[in-house]
């Protein structure tokens, strides 16, 4: 039996998407057509990233960005050469708007998907024309791809019961990923000795500095622990670290806070090996692919209510906090250093997973899905 033919459209090469789009390439023949060079809000070192990819990249490069949306052109053309039998696209914007007219207008046969990130706050706060054109797009096209049993849930209950819908989460292939993370435990002891962590609990944190990351509202949170025994590495960078250094001071936390500055690679996963507590306290985050990896590095996570990810968070695993509440989040912190060990040098090992399900189970179901 031949391969169907998948056409992807997708805005950046990013490594939380480097395992789906292998997977992807192995079960289908596949084409890749990216229109930005890199993902807007984080430079990616896309050399690496391309040497970790089991297909080939090709560009969307002319066009414009407009409101800080990509319009691009050449679809039509790319869509009558590749001649796909499916056509998987990002989100609801130009490009799926264009994929989409493109088979209404010459009645082209091929099935049409999307890929929304939206966390369930996101879907609730969708407003103006972003709604219509989510809700218009999701109702005429064969289905979508949500990061949740929730907010697949709530397209079908406010958009349409007849969508067709799956369950895919931002996440990396737990076989993968894992045997990278072993390969940095030796950068995890090195951290411990350069930073001074040894007998510390270490609480983490991963991501851009900006507002929608919520920080300071994690440093006031911090500045009232009554452990002394513990320090928070924040691993990023952004245009409020000057004023996230800045509050230590007065928070009296200045020796509790190391900013590390922005890492990927080894040198970013040796801080998952390291740290036994990870959060994330953002107000808006559409999934938050850091939970993922702190998850599959056997971190507890404390997780903002707000965050696609707090879908993936049990008892088990981590505690689901108000970003908006600051003894809540508190009483999380404070219940895992109670329940946490001081890291010892050259102690550091690679810990069982805590994700709730792997990689594989999650693909097996989405493709038999997908082939339907």
């Amino acid at each position: 039996m031949m391969k169907q033919k998948v056409l992807i459209f997708h805005p950046a090469l990013a490594p939380y998407r480097i395992d789906l789009f292998n997977c992807l390439s192995k079960k289908f023949e596949t084409s890749f057509y990216f229109y930005l060079t890199n993902v807007v809000d984080q430079k990616f070192d896309q050399e690496k990233l391309m040497s970790k990819c089991e297909f080939n990249v090709q560009y969307l490069d002319k066009g414009f960005e407009c409101l800080g949306r990509s319009v691009r052109f050449g679809i039509k053309k790319i869509i009558r050469n590749e001649k796909p039998d499916i056509i998987i696209c990002s989100e609801f914007n130009a490009v799926t708007i264009l994929t989409y007219l493109y088979k209404r207008i010459y009645h082209k046969k091929y099935k049409m998907y999307t890929i929304c990130d939206d966390s369930l706050d996101n879907a609730l706060k969708r407003k103006g024309y972003r709604a219509v054109l989510r809700n218009f797009i999701s109702k005429n096209i064969d289905g979508i791809i949500l990061p949740s049993q929730a907010v697949c849930d709530w397209f079908k209950d406010h958009i349409s019961s007849n969508l067709n819908t799956f369950i895919l989460p931002v996440m990396h292939n737990d076989q993968v990923f894992r045997k990278e993370l072993e390969k940095s435990l030796v950068a995890a002891n090195d951290y411990i000795l350069s930073e001074n962590l040894e007998e510390k609990k270490v609480i983490l944190y991963v991501g851009r500095l900006t507002a929608v990351k919520n920080l300071f509202f994690l440093l006031r949170a911090i500045a009232r622990i009554k452990d002394e025994n513990y320090c928070l590495v924040i691993v990023g960078d952004g245009v409020l670290k000057q004023k996230l250094q800045n509050i230590t001071t007065p928070l009296k936390i200045k020796d509790k806070v190391i900013f590390m500055g922005r890492k990927e690679g080894s040198a970013l996963l040796a801080w998952y090996n390291v740290a036994d507590i990870f959060v994330l306290p953002s107000t808006d985050e559409p999934f938050g692919a850091v939970v993922n990896e702190a998850l599959l590095a056997g971190c507890h996570v404390l997780c903002s209510k707000n965050a696609g990810a707090s879908s993936i968070i049990n008892s088990s695993n981590g505690r689901v906090f108000d970003p908006n509440n600051e003894d809540e989040l508190l009483s999380c912190i404070n219940e895992k250093l109670n329940q946490s060990e001081p890291i010892i040098i050259g102690k550091v090992q690679l810990r069982e997973s805590k994700m709730p399900f792997t990689f594989s189970s999650i693909m097996d179901a989405f493709l038999r899905q997908l082939e339907e």
